[in-house]
């Protein structure tokens, strides 16, 4: 096991911006009920109960258990190892007594399921660890450490994830050349998987799910299986996918017209919805900037689209992706009551988030949906891939 050492200012630093003088992270079995973070600290896991706690001071120490001791001393970042005789209770309940932290960071979180790791079990063991101590402490949520953490990727994690968008960009591109009259969404889906399975990718979420291709508006899309249905003349293909590899993934859609036999080119209301959707992605990530709210980027290309007399999509304008496709941490939404929380959308972005930008319009053609992933710099945003600028058009 192993601590990412780029990612250890990060944390001392996010103490510090957050005023907690304590990080506490702890569980069990992590294989069998995940702690989110782990991975994102490096190559790590919890075996037998382990308790790891981050002091604003700058300082790691590891209470493990006697058979772990020899193991953690030898992790490069963790400054101190407590070895537990009886149990993690007890020397957790030491440590905390020796720090006296006024302000202790845990992992739980009703809005992000990357910053809620804690489970019920060993908070109600922490609580008994809180009632015997003897100073003034509070308990606060750790979602704008782990958001800082997870969120600020460093300039090789950013690499990973560029590498995967730009091989889905590849796969997705070749779509056309396996279309023909009979083929239906299922070989879609079967040529993605086959192309980057063949090359040693991933998908970027569940196998079953991923890609997502719709190619008929009359049927029903979203996040479940694929359904089987034919390619039809004269309509949208919309597909959502993304290839992980290393521990990282990417995510992308791509806009596609299928051409009837008298047609050289999508209608003119088809191109009408697609470049406004270009276009708002665009605007969008122009304006992205360290500092500004998810919702002020939300509201740039979600104004953009209702004012040409569009509804307004029911979904945010993006997510953050990286470790995981949806990565926790912020978000690009409007005010809809799923997402209207302060530290969701009107937390300032920072330097190395890494996010999707994708609205969409209904039409009677299908969905116009493309989905781009940009990167915050110091000098601004930019694309992780090259965007999608005209449709890709098919004929079959």
């Amino acid at each position: 096991m192993y601590l990412d050492k780029e990612k250890l200012p990060i944390i001392y630093e996010a103490l510090t911006e957050n005023d907690v003088d304590a990080w506490l992270i702890t569980g069990r079995e992590s294989i069998m009920k995940s702690e989110p973070i782990l991975s994102v600290l490096g190559d790590m896991d919890f075996i037998i109960a382990t308790t790891l706690i981050f002091t604003a001071a700058g300082k790691c120490i590891a209470i493990v258990s006697p058979l772990d001791v020899e193991g953690y001393k030898l992790i490069e970042g963790i400054d101190e190892v407590v070895e537990y005789q009886t149990t993690m209770e007890e020397s957790i309940y030491e440590v905390l007594s020796k720090l006296k932290p006024k302000t202790l960071a845990l992992n739980y979180c009703s809005s992000d399921a990357a910053a809620d790791g804690l489970t019920v079990g060993m908070y109600r063991m922490l609580e008994r660890v809180f009632e015997r101590l003897d100073h003034t402490m509070q308990t606060v949520s750790a979602f704008p450490i782990v958001s800082d953490v997870r969120g600020r990727k460093t300039s090789s994690q950013i690499e990973k994830i560029r590498h995967c968008a730009v091989k889905a960009d590849e796969y997705l591109r070749r779509v056309p050349e396996i279309c023909k009259k009979g083929s239906t969404s299922l070989d879609i889906f079967n040529f993605l998987h086959d192309v980057a399975y063949k090359d040693g990718y991933g998908m970027s979420w569940a196998d079953s799910q991923c890609p997502g291709v719709s190619v008929d508006p009359n049927v029903p899309s979203g996040h479940m299986g694929i359904i089987s249905t034919p390619i039809k003349e004269g309509y949208l293909i919309n597909i959502d996918y993304g290839v992980s590899k290393d521990g990282y993934c990417s995510d992308l859609q791509r806009m596609y017209y299928v051409l009837k036999e008298n047609e050289d080119d999508a209608p003119e209301e088809v191109k009408k919805a697609f470049y406004l959707v270009r276009d708002a992605i665009r605007e969008a990530k122009e304006f992205m900037r360290e500092g500004v709210t998810g919702f002020q980027v939300d509201q740039i290309a979600r104004h953009k689209i209702v004012d040409e007399g569009y509804d307004s999509w029911n979904a945010a304008l993006g997510h953050q992706v990286g470790h995981q496709t949806h990565d926790g941490g912020t978000i690009l939404a409007n005010r809809r009551p799923r997402y209207n929380r302060p530290e969701l959308i009107d937390t300032p972005l920072r330097v190395g988030n890494v996010f999707t930008i994708e609205p969409g319009i209904e039409t009677p053609w299908g969905r116009v949906g493309i989905e781009e992933d940009v990167v915050i710099t110091e000098h601004g945003t930019e694309w992780l891939v090259e965007p999608q600028q005209e449709l890709i058009l098919i004929r079959i």
